[in-house]
């Protein structure tokens, strides 16, 4: 599945928003000509809107998700691999166990996040540091192994392994810390 983010072209796809229960804001991505993207905290030049997008589906070893997206100074799109969340009281719904592949203005980071009581705690996994350009297109992809992840940023790749890979997860899309823009997601 290869879905564009222009107008019209992923609002029927069944994207789930998903939000960590680290920010209590719940913001959505707002259209742009060819792409969604997040945007500034009115009032704080300093604070970006975190919130993501999972697809619908469950994937499990064999799977690979792929984004082309681009970012603004310090912003990081990221995918998520989601192996647990939760819904809340409102509905909405809550990571509770994942990782982030994101890329940066200084290269590929790679966080696996916990969450017990509403309490997230994240540590680093892989800080791979290499220059990539804002305000051009890249494309971020992870393939999920019995044992490991394979991430490729632009055709570079890194192959992990992961003591705790989880079995099954949900995959997506996530923005935060500056501004972020996703033209394209394809699951397979």
């Amino acid at each position: 599945m290869t879905v564009s983010f222009a107008p019209g072209g992923w609002e029927a796809a069944g994207f789930d928003y998903a939000y960590s229960w680290r920010f209590a804001a719940l913001p959505k991505f707002r259209q742009e000509a060819d792409c969604i993207a997040n945007s500034q905290v009115p009032g704080d030049p300093k604070e970006f809107d975190y919130m993501g997008l999972l697809a619908p589906q469950t994937y499990t070893a064999g799977a690979q998700i792929s984004v082309r997206c681009s970012f603004e100074d310090y912003g990081a799109p990221m995918l998520l691999i989601c192996d647990a969340h939760e819904i809340d009281g409102d509905g909405i719904l809550r990571t509770l166990e994942f990782y982030e592949a994101v890329i940066w203005k200084h290269g590929l980071n790679v966080w696996r996040h916990h969450t017990v009581n509403r309490h997230t705690t994240h540590y680093l996994v892989l800080g791979a540091r290499f220059p990539l350009a804002e305000d051009e297109p890249h494309t971020l992809s992870a393939q999920l192994k019995t044992d490991r992840m394979v991430f490729a940023v632009d055709g570079m790749s890194f192959d992990l392994f992961l003591h705790d890979m989880p079995a099954s997860a949900r995959l997506g899309y996530c923005a935060c810390e500056g501004i972020c823009r996703l033209y394209e997601m394809t699951l397979r």
